[in-house]
Parts: structure tokens; C-alpha cells; sequence
């Protein structure tokens, strides 16, 4: 493939397509997901007993509050289920949906993702990258910055490994709490491959607004174009009014992707705790249009363990257009509005934009 046959379109699992026809779309979601690294064992016995079940009905109310602690619940491996969940967003609306689950030990499935697509005939785009932290944990030899680099322009213009489906997006990137220096290096190497190909980039930034900032600043002096840039978790890192508009300002899309997520929630490094609901993440998309920073928004759910599932109780992939948009149209949200939000800002972010130009 010709970097410059991308120009202006988006890639989905199933091919190139016009972003134009994109249609509704969730910025960052994951339909076949393994975060069994994310497991944390409980101390008390009853509780192991509880952590190794499979979710169900009867300790929906304990996984609920420790999802962590249920190893089912935060593997998502079953394709039938993800064409049923995904379903729901069909039958509300939704056209696209970015998978941003990444290789190596989180299971990226690029047949699976294939599989999806085409029994629902929703756009699904890939990601490509490493979620830097804990996965490079388990690699076994840390890849150089040019094996980094070429590996992801081969993701995106070659496709991932003999599968031929093709990557639609760099990321999502993992920063963590305290930035460290490799990860500095793997936001240069992404910064190189997005010139390379053009492709769009999704950040999961540090939970700290001077580490935000100093994210993006790497990223522009690494060649970066911070207007084809995501940086997502907005609402999960408890960035201020004011971060968020130099985030916008410097041009990147600035990313409210867990709707849905409820709780009390303290990062290593954020320095306190962020009250995470969806009255509260409402609020500040509301207060953001009223600043003038409509066109830098985008929404999305983050959804990745069983518990979040409709299956299994939760609100699922269509919670934002079934629940959340009748409630900010309530607040008054225009129809106008409302497509930026969920169309116009996802469009313009996700085309590929021509390398070097």
C-alpha cells in the first residue's frame, strides 16, 4: 500500500474507507482484550475463592467493586460475545468504533477484530504500539527505536504479521504516573511512524497536568502532528479546566473516554483522588463548549472487563448514545452540537493526513 493512497481516508479492519461515511463513533473501546497483567490477588481466602469464578449473577456485586480481583472478568476473549455487545451501539446509531487494544500481552486479535467487523458490518480500526509500562514487562527483548518504529509502519501500510489486516491508529500509548525515560523514548518513535504513515495517534497520558503537557511537548518536537492526536483518559486523570485547554490549544482531541466508569479513584503520582461519574464528566464537556473548545472533544467508553458488559449488568458499548446524549441534549446540547461530538471532531482526527506534508 501507498502511504499516499491513505491521505484523507480511514482504515478499518476491512479496508480503506472514506471518512466521510465514518459515521458515529467511539474513540476508544475494546471488543477482545486480555488484562490478566492487571490482576491483583486478593489476601483474604474467601475472596480468592471469589477472584477465580467466573462472572456471573451471583458475585456480579463483589466483582463490581473489585474488578481487579476477578481474572474473568478482565478478559474479554469471547468473539460471539463481542458481535452481541457490539450490536447494541448498531442498533443505537453507532457506525465506528476504534479498538485500541494493543500487541503483546493485552491479546490484540486482528482476526478476531475481522471476525467482528464483518458480522456487523460496524467500521472497526485497530490499533498498533505497545502500552509501554506494564507490557514491556513481558517482552523479551525490548525492540530498538527503528524495530519500534518499522514495526508500527508495517502494522499500518502492510498489515500485522500474515493476518493482512491493516492498523488504523498508533496507539493507545501508555504513559505512566511518573513518565518514565523509555516511555519518552517510545512517544519519539510514535511521533516518527505517525510522519511516516500519516496515521492517526491515541495517548493514554501520565495522570498529571504538567506530565500532559510535557507529552505533547515531546511529541511536537519529535515531528508529531498534534491535530491527527488523541490524548484520552481526560476525565480518568482529573486534568483541571485549564490543562485541558492548552491540550486544545496546542491542537490536539482531547479525549472523555469512560463514560459509564463510576467511583473514587487515586493513581500513583495524581496527588489526590478524581470522583469519576457521568454527571460530572457532563459538567465539564458543557463548561469546555462554553470555552470555545467544541471542536477538540471527543467521547468514548473505555470498555474492558465483563462487569461492563450488558450481559453481565452493566451499561455496554451503547451507553453514550442510548443514556449520556439525551441528558446533555437536556442541558442543552444542540443537534448541531451533538455532531461534532460524535461525528465531525471523530472524522477529522482519525483521516490520515499526507506524511511530510
Amino acid at each position: 500500500m501507498k502511504k499516499e493512497d491513505l491521505t484523507g481516508k480511514v482504515q478499518t479492519v476491512l479496508g480503506i474507507v472514506d471518512a466521510d461515511s465514518l459515521g458515529i463513533t467511539i474513540v476508544h473501546e475494546h471488543l477482545l482484550h486480555d488484562m490478566e497483567i492487571h490482576f491483583i490477588e486478593p489476601d483474604a481466602a474467601s475472596e480468592r475463592h471469589l477472584a477465580h469464578q467466573p462472572v456471573g449473577f451471583d458475585n456480579l456485586w463483589w466483582v463490581r467493586l473489585n474488578e481487579s480481583r476477578n481474572l474473568d472478568n478482565l478478559r474479554l476473549i469471547d468473539e460471539q460475545l463481542a458481535i452481541k455487545e457490539a450490536m447494541f451501539y448498531k442498533l443505537a446509531a453507532g457506525k465506528t468504533i476504534v479498538e485500541v487494544t494493543v500487541p503483546g500481552v493485552f491479546g490484540r486479535d486482528p482476526l478476531g477484530l475481522l471476525h467482528i467487523a464483518s458480522a456487523t458490518n460496524l467500521n472497526i480500526i485497530m490499533g498498533s504500539g505497545y502500552y509501554a509500562g506494564p507490557s514491556h514487562i513481558h517482552q523479551p527483548a525490548i525492540k530498538n527505536d527503528q524495530e519500534f518504529t518499522e514495526e508500527i509502519v508495517k502494522d499500518i501500510l502492510v498489515g500485522v504479521g500474515n493476518t493482512g489486516v491493516h492498523a488504523g491508529i498508533i496507539g493507545e500509548i501508555h504513559c505512566s504516573a511518573f513518565l518514565k525515560d523509555s516511555e519518552r523514548n517510545i512517544l519519539r518513535c510514535c511521533a516518527a511512524a505517525q510522519r511516516q504513515t500519516g496515521a492517526p495517534l491515541s495517548i493514554h497520558p501520565s495522570p498529571n497536568d504538567d506530565l500532559a503537557l510535557e507529552i505533547i511537548k515531546i511529541l511536537k518536537e519529535a515531528g508529531a502532528d498534534l491535530r491527527h492526536t488523541i490524548i484520552g483518559h481526560i476525565d480518568l486523570s482529573g486534568f483541571s479546566r485549564d490543562t485541558c485547554h492548552k491540550l486544545a490549544e496546542a491542537g490536539c482531541f482531547i479525549a472523555y473516554d469512560n463514560f459509564g466508569l463510576e467511583g473514587l479513584l487515586e493513581l500513583p503520582g495524581l496527588g489526590h483522588a478524581v470522583e469519576l461519574n457521568d454527571r460530572l464528566r457532563i459538567n465539564d464537556i458543557m463548561n469546555l463548549i462554553s470555552d470555545g473548545y467544541l471542536d477538540y472533544i471527543l467521547v468514548s467508553q473505555d470498555l474492558a472487563t465483563k462487569h461492563r458488559l450488558t450481559s453481565y449488568g452493566g451499561l455496554g458499548y451503547a451507553h453514550i448514545l442510548r443514556d449520556i446524549i439525551p441528558l446533555m441534549r437536556a442541558r442543552g446540547l444542540s443537534e448541531e452540537q451533538e455532531y461534532k461530538l460524535l461525528v465531525d471532531n471523530p472524522r477529522r482526527v482519525l483521516s490520515f493526513f499526507c506524511p511530510g506534508g
